[in-house]
């Protein structure tokens, strides 16, 4: 079973789990919160018809937020087993209303696919003027802010789209070789350039590749880790570890 602690976004493995579940509970409003002790709080107001099924994403526009709700249900029971119905039930409408945003599940599997694709061009990363180590930050950076933006999408990417025939699949194949050329190649060039470190760029593009595919799987929004501040933690930590040692003396 998995468990979270209640003040953070760090998903809890038991042993022998292996992957981290979605947690769908949402943080109380700010109107909540400003209530004084012992006043009643404030009727929230309804805007249009109310959503039902569980609380996700209630900031965002209902096509997303079914999106959100979709991505859940098909990680909890994989691309093959998840029906329509499913989603729309835990959505809290009924299957037809579901045809008004989504005409199939392909539809959904693309409308996935494209909220974390498409944000770097790496022919430009690799080859572009700017020094190697700005090169560098620029793509990590990218790809951690999306992946703490859509951490389940991006494990959907990982674990079940590389498995599906198509376009979407062959796209969802080629993405971690496209990073791991990408990054080795800028480390290298940054090693021509005085900005990194020698170390064995094929180890250490490897290494990067572990960490980018491994934050989906315990990493949840609505905890105490800020997204903006994750993400500087990890990309200070991988830069820091490529820069050159400081002369000694």
């Amino acid at each position: 079973m998995t468990t979270r602690s209640p003040r953070g976004n760090v998903v809890k493995l038991k042993a022998g789990e292996k992957v981290a579940k979605a947690d769908a509970a949402s943080p109380p409003s700010a109107a909540d919160a400003a209530a004084p002790e012992g006043e009643a709080k404030p009727a929230r107001r309804q805007r249009g018809r109310p959503r039902l099924g569980d609380a996700v994403a209630r900031e965002l526009p209902r096509d997303e937020e079914i999106l959100r709700i979709a991505a859940n249900v098909l990680y909890k029971k994989g691309f093959d087993e998840a029906r329509l119905d499913d989603i729309a039930r835990e959505a809290g409408i009924v299957k037809g209303s579901l045809y008004h945003y989504f005409s199939s599940k392909e539809e959904i599997y693309e409308r996935l696919v494209s909220n974390v694709r498409g944000r770097i061009n790496f022919e430009e990363e690799v080859k572009g003027k700017a020094p190697a180590d700005d090169r560098l930050t620029h793509l990590l950076r990218t790809r951690l802010e999306t992946t703490v933006e859509y951490p389940l999408e991006i494990l959907l990417l990982t674990r079940a789209l590389v498995r599906i025939p198509g376009p979407v699949g062959d796209w969802a194949r080629a993405d971690p070789k496209r990073y791991f050329v990408a990054i080795r190649q800028i480390i290298i060039q940054g090693q021509k350039e005085g900005k990194f470190r020698a170390v064995d760029p094929d180890i250490i593009a490897s290494v990067i590749i572990g960490i980018l595919a491994h934050l989906p799987t315990w990493y949840r929004l609505g905890g105490r880790i800020r997204p903006d501040a994750l993400v500087d933690e990890l990309l200070d930590f991988i830069m820091m570890a490529l820069k050159p040692a400081k002369p000694q003396g």
